[in-house]
Parts: structure tokens; C-alpha cells; sequence
């Protein structure tokens, strides 16, 4: 709020300055005409005086006979209208004006606060408030009281603001959270029936749906899921829905796969990685009992993308003598020389090598920046000791530092043999 009220008197100290300078100014202005005024008085003293001896001796020059009356009167007309042409010509304003300096003053006193309140009454104070209290909540600065109080608020927003998708995303997403499948499944599908491109709201009201189903997939999650795949491949929510329904139909290899694109994106170490990874070991695990190797393809899409120009094969091997903890995750990807920021990539464990993975369209980083929009990458596999995503010292790396586009149908192999 503080920030609030700088920004409106940083706004009304012009204002105040435009009101104050003719008042300024104005004070001046009646010095130089007291100044004035008094040099008038004495100019006038002047011609008076002048004016009463001329007077004088026309009166002494009829008394003694030297002019008639008629004279007499034709020069005293002439005599005063000589002094009122002086008079004329040395007049100066006696005074300046004093009234509308009270209006000026009560003016800039009530501005600011006219201001503020038209603010209050036709702003959006209430919405930067919501804000703010939003802001603390996803930093966890707000109790049980002021969580309720926020959500609803949110709810008394979607009815005055229905045109408000944002507010009502989220809403959707603290009734998800709060266990209000039914509440937070009618605000997504309120969104989706007006933006049906919005990728990430159809995966969340994919999510809501599987968790209000009891955690089965049925026939409307599986579609909302196929619609964010072929809208955004890349779409964790989905991916990990679709490895579920892939598992439930015994398709093991295609869970694998969803399941691994999913968790090459997370944060290592988060609970949303730690949950793929399981299922990722379930998946290798129901492989393994149904007699199928687990060290070919497990992520990169479907067994016939040879045909797929923007595919990369990387077979990926651990020489002996690292000395390593089988769960140590393994980072494979594709990037450029000039960034360092992938453009495909699979994540393993160590316990998976050697393996063979495929970077490809669906590992892609992000949409519009990925393998087929590059003629030449280079490709890393790195054994992450330490968990972090990004290289540190004492990670193990092998790397392909130049691998033309005419080269990408043949096999690559990388063996991680070099300490960082």
C-alpha cells in the first residue's frame, strides 16, 4: 500500500507546483504595483498643485480687468482639461486583485483528495488487493482465515467479472488443491468451452476429472488428455495421465515412454520427479517380468520414428570404475554451440545405462525451439552426482561436440568418461 501512495503524490507534486507558481508569481506582481501606485500619487500631487496656481492667476488677471468672464471661462475649461490629459497619462492601477487565491489553494487541498476517492469509487483497488493477498499465498505469508477469505473472494469475481478467465483459473486451481473436485472441474470447463486452445487448462480439467473419477481413467480424461497431446506433446500433466492409462491397457513400453518425457522436465529432486521415477521403475519392472529388455528406447516416441528426419538415436554407456549410486540421475540431450539450453532431452538413471534413448520432437525443451529448427547440435550425456540439473563440479560427462544433420540417421554413442 505504501508503494500506493507514492506513486499518487509523485502524480498530484506537479499539480501542486502548477497551482502554487501564479500564487508566487501574483505576490510579485503586486510589489511592482504598490511601487507604482505610489509614483502615480506623487505625479498627480504634482499637477494638482500646478493646476491651482494656473487657476489662481486667472482668477487675479479677471479681478483686474485684463480678460473678461467670457475669456475667462473658455480658459479654465481649457486649464481642466489639460489636467485630466496629465491625469490620464500618468494613471497606474492602484491595486491588483486580490480574490481567487483562496480558490487556488482550497483547489490543490481538494484535488488530491478528490482523486483518491474517484480511485476507491471507480478503480481497481479491490482487484490489486486481491492481488497482493494472491502473491502472499503462493509464498505461504497467509493463514487458514485469509486462504478462505482469497478463494472467496475469487468466487464473488467470477460472478461480478465473468468475463475474467484469469481469476477464474485461479479459482479452479485453489478448489483443486483444497479438494473441490466438483467446484474446480466447473470453473476449467467454463474456461475451455470459451479458449479450447488453452493446452494447460484441458490437462489440469483432465487431472480434476481423474481425481473426481477415483483415480481412473475414464473415457473423458483420455480424450481432454489426447487433445493437449496433439495440441502441446510436451505437456507434463498429460504426459504423466497418458502414462497412467498406457500402464492400466498393460502397454508398459508406451507408460515407460510418457512417463520418462514427463520426468526429463523436472526439477530433480521434486516430488513430481520422485512420482515419475516410480512409475518409470514400475514400468521397467512389468517389462522385465514380461521378458522384454529394458535397455532399448525408453523414451523419444514411437519404434518406427526412423522415418522422422528431426530423430537423433543416442546409445549412452558408463564405463567401468565410476564410482556412482545406481539411483544418480543421467541427463542425455541435444543442444546448439551458441546455448547452452537444450533443444531435446531425455532423463535416466544410472541404474538404466547402458541404454539407448531418442531425442526427437516430443523431448523438446519448449515449443518452437527444438531439433527441426536446427542443421547441426551437439549432444551431451552427463551422470548429475550432485542431482542438480545443471553441471557442477564433480559430474561425469561424455559428449558429442558436432553432429551434422547428414549424420543423424546413424547411431550415436556417448560414453560418460570424463569428471567435470
Amino acid at each position: 500500500m505504501i508503494d500506493l501512495w507514492l506513486i499518487l503524490a509523485l502524480l498530484l507534486l506537479p499539480l501542486a507546483v502548477i497551482i502554487a507558481w501564479p500564487l508566487l508569481r501574483a505576490r510579485g506582481r503586486g510589489d511592482r504595483v504598490i511601487g507604482m501606485q505610489v509614483a502615480g500619487d506623487s505625479d498627480l500631487a504634482t499637477h494638482t498643485a500646478l493646476y491651482r496656481e494656473h487657476l489662481a492667476e486667472l482668477e487675479a488677471s479677471r479681478a483686474s480687468g485684463v480678460i473678461d468672464d467670457v475669456h475667462y471661462q473658455s480658459l479654465k475649461t481649457e486649464l481642466a482639461r489639460k489636467l485630466l490629459s496629465e491625469e490620464r497619462g500618468g494613471y497606474r492601477t492602484a491595486s491588483a486583485r486580490q480574490g481567487g487565491r483562496g480558490l487556488l489553494f482550497g483547489l490543490a487541498l481538494l484535488l488530491p483528495f478528490a482523486a483518491v476517492g474517484l480511485y476507491f469509487y471507480w478503480g481497481s483497488y479491490s482487484d490489486l488487493a486481491l492481488y497482493r493477498d494472491i502473491a502472499a499465498s503462493q509464498v505461504g505469508e497467509t493463514d487458514m482465515v485469509a486462504e478462505a477469505r482469497i478463494t472467496q473472494r475469487l468466487r464473488a469475481r467470477t460472478l461480478s467479472h465473468p468475463e475474467d478467465l484469469t481469476g477464474r483459473y485461479v479459482l479452479a486451481q485453489r478448489l483443486l488443491v483444497s479438494n473441490d473436485l466438483q467446484g474446480a472441474i466447473g470453473q476449467y470447463r467454463y474456461i475451455v468451452e470459451r479458449e479450447p486452445q488453452a493446452a494447460n487448462v484441458r490437462a489440469e480439467l483432465a487431472q480434476a476429472l481423474f481425481f473426481a473419477g477415483g483415480s481412473k481413467m475414464t473415457p473423458e480424461v483420455v480424450g481432454e488428455v489426447n487433445a493437449v497431446l496433439s495440441e502441446q506433446p510436451g505437456n507434463t500433466t498429460a504426459l504423466g495421465l497418458a502414462g497412467i492409462a498406457a500402464f492400466e491397457r498393460e502397454d508398459f513400453a508406451a507408460a515407460r515412454s510418457h512417463w520418462q518425457r514427463a520426468l526429463a522436465q523436472m526439477p530433480p529432486g521434486s516430488s513430481a520427479a520422485q512420482a515419475l521415477s516410480a512409475g518409470v521403475a514400475r514400468a521397467e519392472q512389468a517389462l522385465a517380468k514380461a521378458g522384454v529388455q529394458t535397455d532399448v528406447p525408453v523414451s523419444g516416441g514411437v519404434a518406427d520414428a526412423g522415418a522422422d528426419e528431426n530423430r537423433i538415436a543416442v546409445k549412452v554407456t558408463l564405463p567401468e570404475g565410476v564410482p556412482v549410486a545406481p539411483d544418480t540421475p543421467v541427463f542425455i540431450y541435444a543442444r546448439t554451440a551458441d546455448s547452452p539450453m537444450p533443444l531435446a532431452i531425455v532423463r535416466l538413471t544410472a541404474a538404466d545405462l547402458p541404454a539407448e534413448v531418442v531425442l526427437d520432437e516430443s523431448t523438446a525443451m519448449m515449443p518452437g525451439r527444438s531439433l527441426k529448427t536446427v542443421d547441426q547440435v551437439q549432444l551431451v550425456a552427463r551422470l548429475a552426482v550432485n542431482g542438480n540439473a545443471r553441471p557442477a563440479p564433480g559430474d561425469w560427462q561424455g559428449e558429442v561436440k558436432t553432429l551434422p544433420r547428414s549424420d543423424w540417421a546413424k547411431p550415436a554413442h556417448i560414453a560418460i568418461d570424463q569428471q567435470i
